[in-house]
């Protein structure tokens, strides 16, 4: 029985010593770097997230059209003209970047809707194809 009070007794002053040089040490340790990574710096995680780019692409059957991703999702994908009668490509990939990049920023504004567009903007703009 002396023995179980002295094992007891050591176990409750060293147990809780012991947990705190272990919880003390792990936080002295620097975080390791894997060689030759020194140099990048790593965005937060809402960066990414919360992004919003605009990228052209030719469609099947010739011409442009737009996405508009949102942090690692597609978000929009327009292959041909919006508003318009029929299903017309961007005749160049500047139009199409052009109408994705207003759609992008009206999106920017509203981030929690979709964006609108009327064919007056798309005059406004120049857009080839668009009478």
């Amino acid at each position: 029985m002396i023995q179980t009070t002295n094992y007891k007794s050591i176990l409750s002053v060293w147990m809780p010593v012991l947990a705190a040089t272990l919880c003390f040490a792990a936080c002295q340790q620097p975080p390791k770097q894997t060689e030759g990574t020194e140099h990048i710096k790593q965005a937060p995680a809402t960066a990414m997230q919360d992004s919003i780019a605009v990228v052209t692409f030719q469609p099947e059957g010739g011409g442009w059209g737009f996405k508009i991703n949102k942090g690692s999702h597609n978000y929009i994908e327009q292959p041909f003209i919006p508003v318009i009668m029929g299903r017309k490509p961007f005749q160049t990939a500047e139009d199409a970047m052009k109408v994705g990049e207003y759609l992008a920023a009206k999106l920017r504004r509203n981030p929690g809707g979709l964006p609108d567009l009327t064919r007056q903007e798309l005059l406004d703009m120049k857009i080839a194809g668009v009478e």
